[in-house]
């Protein structure tokens, strides 16, 4: 099992996967969510400051990979997010400084953890209904070990943290 991150760190550095509404509404983050598009758009033209839809000067909030994941094969999602998702991912740590990127996933009960082998899967839907996608390989490369569940009320999970990925 992970350990609990109990503070806000999540807000200001790192990528995280959050799932919890209320939380969402109390970081006054919804306005500011950008789809994943704008995502892949802000990395192509080299994460301008200017153009950056920062929440409180320190986190950007984006949502899609979830439908993205979902609207492929499972094979071709693990690649994409590989070799897509992820390269976006380093380039925006490497650029942006002391900023947090949060992927909003909504529905909290299509994770799975296994606590065995300490790592985070997704509960597809439609036509791969009943697979699981191994979203905690494919976003943080691998290191899920270093991964912490967003717990700031015990037993109450808001999403899961990596303080930076390799």
């Amino acid at each position: 099992m992970s350990a609990a991150l109990l503070d806000d760190v999540w807000k200001r550095r790192g990528i995280s996967v959050l799932w919890d509404g209320e939380a969402l509404s109390q970081f006054n983050a919804a306005s500011k969510i950008i789809s994943l598009r704008r995502f892949f758009e802000l990395y192509e033209a080299g994460w301008p400051e200017d153009d950056m839809p920062f929440i409180n000067d320190n986190a950007v909030m984006v949502a899609g990979l979830d439908v993205m994941i979902d609207a492929l094969a499972p094979d071709e999602a693990v690649d994409w997010v590989e070799q897509q998702v992820y390269t976006k991912i380093q380039s925006f740590q490497s650029s942006v400084d002391n900023c947090a990127l949060i992927f909003w996933m909504a529905d909290k009960s299509r994770w799975l953890e296994n606590a065995g082998e300490n790592s985070y899967s997704w509960w597809l839907s439609g036509n791969y209904k009943q697979q699981t996608f191994p979203i905690g390989r494919c976003i943080w490369n691998g290191a899920q070990n270093g991964v912490k569940r967003i717990e700031p009320v015990k037993g109450h999970w808001l999403g899961l943290y990596h303080q930076r990925i390799s």
